[in-house]
């Protein structure tokens, strides 16, 4: 099995609104969180293609499923972690593999510590009292957040071996924890659906 620590324990949250953080500092934030997982991964798989099992786990976040105005170059960094656990799972399992994504909400850990947030000053006011109160909200949620890593930890083994609270439930391609990311994905799974019906008509009226 292989855990990708890309933005959890090595990961750090990139703070600022999208237009003022600078190329580089982008290019950084994707390096860490997205790179970095996938080159770990291509060096794991031909080993697991020999041996024709495995499993690659990737740390996904609730950030995945709704984007922050404070850390928006973050959260994009973990809905690509999703698209590519996805697909990769389409790839590898006909070889015996697998692959799936786990999308933490807010667990008590010490990721929200100053350590794991890029130094931070606003170069464009108009957006300076925004990103302020931004990152006073992850401030105060931090030695806060509801979820037990304990408790999280237990469900990834559970899941990679079957047993526990996965028994006889089927192997997730991807899988929430935490209340707050539940009611998270499952708001932005309904504003989907609402969307979709409420431009159904413009949606399926491109057919030659």
């Amino acid at each position: 099995m292989l855990i990708g620590m890309s933005g959890t324990v090595f990961g750090y949250i990139l703070i600022g609104a999208i237009e003022e953080n600078t190329p580089e500092e982008t290019y950084d934030q994707f390096n860490t969180n997205v790179f970095g997982a996938l080159n770990v991964t291509r060096a794991f798989l031909p080993y697991m293609r020999q041996r024709k099992t495995g499993t690659i786990v990737w740390m996904g976040s609730v950030g995945g499923w709704r984007s922050g105005s404070t850390c928006g170059l973050y959260c994009t960094t973990k809905y690509a972690l999703r698209g590519i656990s996805e697909t990769l799972h389409d790839e590898i399992s006909p070889l015996g593999l697998r692959s799936t994504c786990i999308d933490f909400g807010y667990f008590r850990t010490n990721f929200l510590n100053p350590g794991h947030k890029a130094p931070y000053e606003s170069s464009i006011e108009d957006y300076r009292e925004m990103v302020k109160k931004g990152v006073e909200a992850l401030e105060a949620y931090n030695d806060n957040q509801p979820g037990d890593p304990v408790k999280g930890v237990q469900i990834i083994i559970d899941v990679m071996k079957g047993e526990g609270v996965a028994k006889d439930k089927p192997f997730p391609k991807s899988l929430q924890l935490g209340t707050d990311c539940y009611g998270v994905v499952k708001n932005a799974a309904e504003e989907t659906l609402r969307n979709l019906e409420a431009w159904k008509d413009v949606t399926c009226s491109t057919e030659i």
